[in-house]
């Protein structure tokens, strides 16, 4: 089941680009929401690589317990001129990547689902 948050906080390595519809049916990102959604970074690192997204979730030991937190299918890459307005700053995270780093961060009940809502692919935990 994945989670119901009634805000989320949004992570991103670049917090000027234009940011994703936030999932689940909400109408905007939070600033203090208590549940995070984590946009990862492809601009350094192969992410279809599980070590690479490891390398960027945090350690479930170090949020609150019963904390979800929630990847997103893309991730951002670095785009020039034409990519960029053409929408090429995206790139995809595969699921099993994402849900694989999550086990290996310490995560538990994680699952992964298409949001009815924003037809984002997303990946999800809860710190133990």
């Amino acid at each position: 089941m994945h989670p119901r948050p009634s805000a989320l906080r949004l992570s991103t390595p670049t917090p000027q680009s234009k940011q994703p519809r936030p999932p689940f049916g909400l109408r905007e990102w939070s600033t203090e929401g208590h549940a995070a959604a984590l946009l990862l970074d492809a601009r350094h690192g192969d992410l279809q690589s599980v070590a690479s997204v490891v390398a960027q979730v945090p350690w479930a030991s170090t949020l609150p317990s019963g904390t979800p937190i929630v990847l997103l299918g893309t991730a951002v890459r670095a785009a020039g001129g034409w990519r960029r307005f053409l929408g090429g700053g995206r790139a995809q995270v595969t699921r099993p990547a994402r849900c694989t780093a999550l086990v290996v961060a310490g995560y538990v009940d994680v699952g992964g689902g298409v949001d009815e809502a924003t037809a984002h692919d997303l990946a999800w935990g809860w710190s133990p």
